[in-house]
C-alpha cells in the first residue's frame, strides 16, 4: 500500500493523539506539554518520519488545526479541542474567549450536566451570559422587532424553548434579541416568524395594549450573523398554533 502524503499522515496521527489525550484525561483542554510527553513517540512511530525536529512538526500541525477551527488556542500552552462531541460548559474551566469560540462553532452545550455545586452553577451562568452577549452583539444591542436599545430591557430569547430542546440551548441560530415586551408576546404565541422572516401575528386579541404593540410590530431586523434557523422557527410556529405538524 503506498504511503499517504506526509503532511496528511502527520495530521491524522496528531488528530488521533488529540482524541486519545482528551479521552484519557476526560477533558477537551489539551496541553502541548502533555501531548509531547504522552503522545509524541507514538505519533513519530505511526508516521515513520522522525526527522530532526518532530516537536516543530507537531507545532506546525497544531497551528494548521487552529487555522481549520478544530483547535482553539487558550494560552499558556493550552488548546481547546472542538471536534466531534460538543463541550459541556459545566465540565471545563474555560475563559470567555474560548467559550465564545465554541458557541460560534456550535460546539457548546449548556445545562446538560446536573449543577450540584457552586462551581458548576458558575460555569453554567458564564455560558448563559456569553450566549446573551453574543446574541445582543449580533443584533447591534437592539430588539429585532422595535427600537428598544436599553440592555436592561433586552432578552436573548430562545426560539425553541430551553426545556423543549436541550441540545439547542447554546445554538446562536436558536436565539433572538427581543425586548421584554416582544419576548413575552413571542413566548406566548402572539407573534411568530415565517421561514423568510415575515412577522406573523395572532388575530382577535382582546387587549388594547397588546393590539397596539402588535399593530406597530411589522418588520423583523436580521442579525449580522446567525439568523434564526428555519428548523427552530417551525417548532415555534407549531407550538404556538401558527402551523400544524
Amino acid at each position: 500500500m503506498p504511503r499517504r502524503d506526509q503532511n496528511t499522515h502527520w495530521r491524522d496521527a496528531v488528530l488521533d493523539a488529540l482524541h486519545r489525550f482528551s479521552n484519557r484525561h476526560n477533558t477537551k483542554t489539551i496541553t502541548r506539554q502533555g501531548l509531547l510527553e504522552e503522545e509524541l513517540d507514538r505519533i513519530v512511530s505511526e508516521t515513520g518520519t522522525r526527522g530532526l525536529t518532530p516537536e516543530q512538526t507537531l507545532s506546525r500541525v497544531l497551528q494548521e488545526l487552529r487555522d481549520e477551527g478544530i483547535l482553539y488556542f487558550i494560552g499558556g500552552g493550552q488548546y481547546l479541542l472542538l471536534m466531534d462531541t460538543p463541550i459541556d460548559v459545566e465540565m471545563e474551566e474555560l475563559p470567555r474567549d474560548a467559550i465564545d469560540f465554541a458557541i460560534r462553532r456550535g460546539k457548546l452545550r449548556i445545562g446538560m450536566v446536573p449543577a450540584r455545586d457552586e462551581l458548576t452553577m458558575s460555569r453554567r451562568r458564564l455560558g448563559q451570559s456569553r450566549i446573551r452577549w453574543l446574541c445582543l452583539h449580533s443584533y447591534d444591542h437592539q430588539c429585532a422587532l422595535c427600537d428598544i436599545r436599553n440592555e436592561n430591557l433586552l432578552i436573548a430569547s430562545h426560539i425553541s424553548r430551553w426545556a423543549d430542546d436541550p441540545e439547542a440551548r447554546g445554538v446562536l441560530s436558536n436565539v433572538i434579541c427581543f425586548c421584554r415586551f416582544h419576548d413575552v408576546l413571542f413566548e406566548y404565541g402572539y407573534i411568530s416568524l415565517s421561514d423568510d422572516y415575515h412577522v406573523l401575528k395572532k388575530g382577535n386579541v382582546n387587549s388594547q395594549t397588546v393590539a397596539r404593540i402588535l399593530d406597530i410590530t411589522n418588520e423583523f431586523r436580521l442579525p449580522k450573523a446567525y439568523p434564526p434557523a428555519p428548523e427552530f422557527l417551525q417548532k415555534h410556529r407549531v407550538r404556538t398554533g401558527f402551523e400544524r405538524c
